[in-house]
């Protein structure tokens, strides 16, 4: 196998140090069911109050306001579906146009079934008008839904700013904080955010588990569960929870509240210096503002080059950079970045669209190499192209 940097930590981050250890002490010492009774049970258990507790604690909620899912796309199904059943006919939900398909595709499913979405545009920085928010707000709606960090450009939307809008208006708010949890400090206590969905891969933990923060304080939101059948979790989501899992959350949560926020500033130097590196490249752009995208993430998008050819030629070669053309998702789906246009960018534009995204064990050797793979694959792109 070729040389690789991996700049892909915003679709999934490596595994953080003795999370797998935890998990296999786990699997092995604590493989009872943790709703039983007994010894083994009770053990099971044990670990998954104390992920609950560790996670609580890095956000400012309680243990009981976490309900453990299968990731954050199952949390925001759970928060927008939820409330959509319980309010019922007539429900009504805010949302911005460029959040994750996890929120775009759900909302689009429900409003296939009378509920109402109002969609917010954002400007070609990828922020929303907060007057337009207000003027939503007006519309008496029954939930707002924003992600805190885009997961493709790394924007940050002001949530502290849009919690307190949505208070007074007496509208409950939903955060999709996947990119945003351990980058950004995030207080429920002092931020009145309803719902939160949070995901364990994002920040060094196992795949296949997330969590859904309900809170149980003003301001509060009605929510009916969309997996019933045993009862757990106060009958919001039910299912035999994965202790293994749960736990390796946990071990990366508490990794994450001592390295997270404070590695922030080392990823915000290595990123510019990766940008400082390729701004001279011509017909290159920078999408997003610097001071309000989070610091592991650069998004640039580049003309004269065919975007599934430049995604292709980077993930190969020597060295291979490991990169995303957007979201992982939307490179699922063979889609260009509805972000970046959004934003502006035409659809050639958005197909040549390249997120870094940076995290531990990256370093300088590791930017400058990336730096001149993407420059050196760009000029070969666009030779060929003027060759044919």
């Amino acid at each position: 196998m070729s040389a690789s940097v991996y700049l892909d930590h915003a679709a999934t981050a490596p595994l953080a140090p003795g999370v797998a250890e935890v998990m296999h002490e786990a699997l092995v010492a604590a493989f009872g069911n943790p709703s039983s009774r007994h010894g083994h049970g009770r053990r099971a258990r044990g670990l998954v109050d104390e992920a609950a507790e560790t996670l609580a604690a890095l956000i400012g909620a309680e243990p009981r306001e976490i309900v453990w899912t299968s990731g954050a796309t199952e949390s925001s199904n759970l928060a927008l579906r939820g409330v959509a059943e319980f309010v019922g006919e007539g429900a009504r939900i805010v949302s911005a146009v460029t959040e994750h398909p996890a929120t775009r595709d759900t909302l689009a499913a429900l409003a296939k079934t009378g509920v109402t979405v109002d969609w917010l545009a954002v400007d070609e920085h990828g922020a929303i008008d907060h007057a337009d928010l207000a003027a939503a707000l007006a519309e008496g709606p029954d939930l707002v839904s924003i992600m805190q960090v885009n997961n493709e450009t790394g924007v940050i939307h002001d949530i502290p700013a849009i919690a307190a809008q949505c208070a007074a208006a007496g509208v409950a708010l939903h955060v999709d904080a996947a990119q945003s949890l351990a980058r950004l400090p995030i207080d429920v206590r002092r931020t009145p955010i309803t719902l939160m969905s949070l995901s364990a891969h994002k920040i060094g933990g196992p795949k296949g588990i997330g969590a859904l923060y309900v809170r149980r304080r003003v301001p509060r939101a009605g929510l009916a569960a969309q997996i019933i059948g045993g009862g757990q979790q106060h009958g919001l989501r039910a299912g035999t929870l994965p202790t293994h899992q749960i736990a390796g959350f946990g071990a990366a949560a508490a990794c994450a509240a001592t390295h997270g926020v404070a590695a922030q500033p080392e990823w915000a130097r290595l990123r510019d210096a990766l940008w400082n590196a390729l701004a001279p490249l011509d017909g290159i752009h920078r999408n997003g503002r610097p001071e309000q995208t989070a610091a592991p993430f650069l998004s640039v998008s580049v003309t004269g080059v065919h975007g599934a050819a430049l995604v292709a030629g980077l993930n190969e070669g020597e060295p291979a950079l490991a990169v995303s053309a957007g979201a992982a998702c939307s490179a699922a789906k063979g889609e260009s970045s509805h972000v970046v246009r959004a934003m502006g960018r035409s659809p050639r534009e958005a197909a040549a669209t390249i997120r870094f995204s940076l995290g531990p064990g990256v370093d300088e050797a590791a930017i400058e190499a990336a730096a001149q793979r993407f420059m050196d694959e760009v000029t070969r792109l666009r030779a060929l192209a003027a060759a044919a």
